[in-house]
């Protein structure tokens, strides 16, 4: 990848980072510079910082729980709170930036944040776990709906093409989230 963007220059699709993020990290810390590397989500034409990604990530949420009165109902009903890793990631409550674990949870964080632009919150009495589906092949019903490798992305027109492979279906929200992000280093003057 060669082309500068103000300032910038494209080094890579990184895709998923997980748990390996402190190494990857660490290598462009080494390689362009620490403060002279970042990730940029690729939307419309434009680079943006993790935030605007994190808008339309959680957006596909909000379509899902605001047009799926079922699944919506199956969540608050069910659930007294979810999380993704370790049920300590119930503690960023409405924070992204709150991250614990090597790994990112996202998911959780949309999910309540949907919730609170609904209007609604949960009543159940199970602690639900999200995501971790390539560990478990067989999620209950309710954790495959809210799982982002399965989610479909509520706007296919900004996926990035050709979309990045992993564990994730195409055109869903991880597709989004991995196959448009880029690390962008400063171009030298």
């Amino acid at each position: 990848m060669e082309d500068d963007v103000d300032g910038w220059r494209i080094m890579e699709r990184p895709g998923r980072l997980g748990s390996g993020r402190p190494l990857r990290v660490a290598e462009w810390d080494d390689t362009y510079g620490p403060g002279s590397w970042r990730l940029a989500w690729l939307i419309a034409g434009q680079y943006h910082d993790g935030n605007a990604s994190l808008s339309l990530y959680e957006d596909a949420y909000f379509h899902l729980l605001h047009g799926s009165a079922e699944t919506r109902e199956a969540l608050v009903s069910t659930a007294c709170d979810v999380f993704v890793h370790d049920p300590s990631d119930t503690a960023a409550g409405l924070d992204y930036r709150h991250q614990d674990a090597p790994g990112h949870h996202l998911e959780d964080i949309a999910i309540r944040r949907c919730l609170v632009r609904l209007g609604v919150w949960f009543r159940g009495d199970q602690l639900v776990r999200l995501g971790g589906v390539d560990k478990d092949p067989d999620p209950g019903w309710l954790r495959s709906q809210l799982s982002p490798h399965r989610l479909p992305f509520h706007r296919p027109d900004l996926l990035v093409r050709p979309e990045l492979t992993g564990w994730w279906l195409p055109g869903s929200v991880e597709s989004f989230y991995q196959s448009n992000k880029f690390l962008l280093a400063r171009a030298e003057g």
